[in-house]
């Protein structure tokens, strides 16, 4: 049902410029900004009512401009529970939430958990890939900045990877800035976070059940080099922290491990200072060329 508010309405009062921190700690709350991410948002939660994926963040308000509600009336027509608020125009929302970068929509969804390990191999089981698709599935090692977390996410949903894994320590998907940055993929996409004495050797079940090889992307002596891996039908990738790297764990299990040729040494600018890519970047460049020899995985598990 749609209901218009005005400014000081206090069933609004959990929109009016709360930090994750608040939104979190004190409420249990997730906002889901832009009118693009809040669609992709319900969609995906739409979805999860028929094929269940985890981690499940639930709607439970929608705050948006009279443009943005009649674009949205479509997938909002789904969720006749939603508290829908329309406020006057975007000089309202802007003074509700005291920022400007809700693009016209501004949703607030209630987390029940993260997806569990246990989960997320019954939903990659659940619908195999075809023989000879590429089937892979992105982990992050540690990776605690929050806009590599939310580009990773989003070079993982263009490339048609199917899930991720995230270790123990590896940033939360969830935060304000990592939804937009990921352009709201961490709300559609599966993903789940290991225990800390799940981590490493989930990456092994993966292995051992579900026949993943355990790809590490780490520049180590012994690493080939893209143009000399071979992509498997099944992989499990690994990205690290910038100033880590993959675990050392990790790399011990890892079928592979593979780097990105640098040429600094031709610049006498970078002499004695080898360059290198931002984490996100990385994926992008691996994904691509994990990926892009052979058919999409369709949309399953997603």
């Amino acid at each position: 049902m749609l209901i218009d508010v005005a400014i000081d309405d206090p069933r609004l009062d959990a929109f009016r410029g709360v930090r994750d921190r608040e939104l979190r700690g004190t409420l249990g709350l997730h906002a889901i900004e832009s009118e693009r991410v809040v669609r992709r948002f319900l969609t995906a939660a739409l979805r999860r009512r028929t094929m269940p994926i985890p981690p499940v963040l639930e709607p439970l308000a929608l705050l948006v401009t009279p443009d943005s509600a009649e674009r949205l009336a479509d997938i909002t027509a789904h969720f006749p529970s939603l508290a829908l608020y329309r406020c006057a125009d975007e000089r309202a929302l802007h003074e509700i939430t005291g920022y400007t970068m809700h693009s016209g929509a501004i949703a607030l969804g209630v987390r029940h958990d993260d997806g569990s390990v246990d989960e997320l191999m019954r939903c990659l089981a659940r619908d195999p890939a075809p023989p000879g698709a590429r089937d892979v599935v992105v982990a992050l090692d540690g990776i605690t900045q929050t806009d590599n977390v939310g580009a990773i996410f989003r070079n993982a949903a263009s490339f048609g990877a199917r899930a991720l894994l995230l270790s123990p320590r590896a940033s939360d998907p969830f935060l304000r800035k990592t939804l937009r940055v990921s352009m709201g993929r961490a709300v559609a996409m599966p993903w789940a976070r290991a225990r800390g004495d799940e981590w490493p050797s989930a990456l092994e079940r993966l292995r051992r059940e579900l026949g993943y090889a355990i790809i590490a992307a780490e520049d180590t002596p012994n690493a080939s080099t893209l143009a000399q891996y071979r992509p498997t039908e099944r992989a499990v990738v690994v990205f690290g922290a910038e100033q880590d790297g993959v675990s050392r764990e990790v790399l011990d299990l890892a079928d592979a491990v593979v780097k990105i040729p640098m040429h600094g040494a031709m610049s006498p600018a970078l002499e004695g200072d080898p360059p290198s890519l931002n984490v996100s970047i990385a994926s992008a460049v691996v994904l691509h060329h994990v990926m892009s020899s052979n058919k999409m995985v369709p949309d399953t598990c997603q």
